[in-house]
């Protein structure tokens, strides 16, 4: 498991629940899930989730939340190891919790969740909200594309390609009404597609990347530790990282220095300036985001795996995913394998 990402843990008399990707129902062939709400007082009119094969279209994944909830209908703070977008379609008296505070909710509010960050809602009843769920090395691909949008866009991937927490890894934004009905159009083309049994990742991709132009344009955040870690440098050097760990090339920080106009050390040093992580931690964090991706593939071997990333061995391969990921590849692609909770 991800060093920035909180365990479940008891804390006094309180617990903080921490959910994965398997409750959600996150797998290789569906990165991401869509999921419709909106809670009556008993907690079960839920509308229109995303599981073909439940009943009235529920989520299951909705049913064990519901399960989670006190009986006063509120969601406790908890965390959790995938994104998580939600879109405020309406509210009534319901607020959103974090350890700082509460704030009331309206429609049009959308709170964006980094893996390892603590929230929850009080209460649920009244509150119709539609929330996206989205692989943290599916989200790291997509957003490669869009590096270049200052921002939201780019706080994101700090969260997703460097580990670094910026605001906490929350984030609340208020959209204008034309502007929601925009975000609502797509949001109900994700909820058709997602229930095919093999959605369109393509559609899904399109229809998330106008969500979030359109988030980055109401994005008002601070952008100074984004401007570092986006310079035209450092930008080179993580690109070309990238084309190292996919070719299963071996790393030579000579080479990329050479694509920059700094000495080996200044690069080292530039890039833990921006990054927080010298080019070999980043080098081995995204290998082992990489073989989580391609463990969701099942044509490919660990053994295969560990060949392509360039792993002196297959021993190595595991012991090194152990430690970044708390289980063992093996362990890792039985759970991602799992389509429902």
């Amino acid at each position: 498991m991800p060093d920035n990402v909180l365990k479940a843990a008891e804390t006094g008399r309180s617990f903080r629940n921490h959910y994965t990707a398997v409750d959600v129902g996150l797998c290789g062939a569906r990165p991401f899930r869509v999921c419709s709400t909106y809670w009556d007082k008993t907690g079960r009119d839920v509308w229109p989730g995303d599981d073909p094969e439940a009943p009235d279209h529920r989520s299951r994944f909705l049913e064990m939340y519901a399960t989670h909830l006190s009986p006063d209908m509120v969601v406790p703070i908890h965390s959790h190891d995938f994104h998580e977008f939600v879109f405020v379609r309406r509210a009534q008296e319901n607020f959103h919790i974090t350890p700082e505070g509460r704030a009331l909710l309206r429609r049009g509010d959308v709170i964006i969740i980094a893996p390892g960050a603590l929230h929850g809602f009080d209460p649920m009843v009244g509150l119709m909200k539609t929330d996206l769920f989205l692989q943290p090395q599916w989200l790291s691909e997509e957003l490669r594309l869009l590096w270049r949008e200052e921002g939201l866009i780019q706080s994101l991937l700090a969260a997703s390609l460097f580990d670094l927490r910026v605001n906490d890894g929350l984030w609340v934004l208020h959209l204008e009404e034309a502007e929601m009905v925009a975000c609502e159009h797509e949001l109900d083309s994700m909820h058709r597609e997602a229930r095919f049994e093999r959605p369109s990742l393509a559609l899904f991709s399109g229809c998330f990347l106008k969500l979030l132009s359109i988030l980055n344009r109401r994005f008002s955040g601070p952008n100074g530790l984004t401007a570092a870690l986006f310079n035209k440098d450092i930008w080179a050097v993580t690109e070309a990282l990238e084309g190292v760990i996919e070719r299963g090339d071996s790393l030579n920080v000579e080479r990329l220095a050479r694509l920059t106009s700094f000495s080996r050390r200044q690069l080292d040093r530039v890039f833990r300036a921006g990054t927080g992580l010298s080019v070999g931690a980043y080098y081995r964090n995204r290998r082992i985001q990489h073989a989580a991706r391609m463990l969701t593939e099942p044509r490919r071997t660990i053994q295969e795996i560990a060949h392509h990333l360039n792993y002196s061995d297959t021993a190595h391969f595991i012991r090194s995913f152990k430690n970044k990921m708390g289980r063992t590849p093996g362990e890792y692609r039985a759970q991602a394998r799992e389509s429902r909770p």
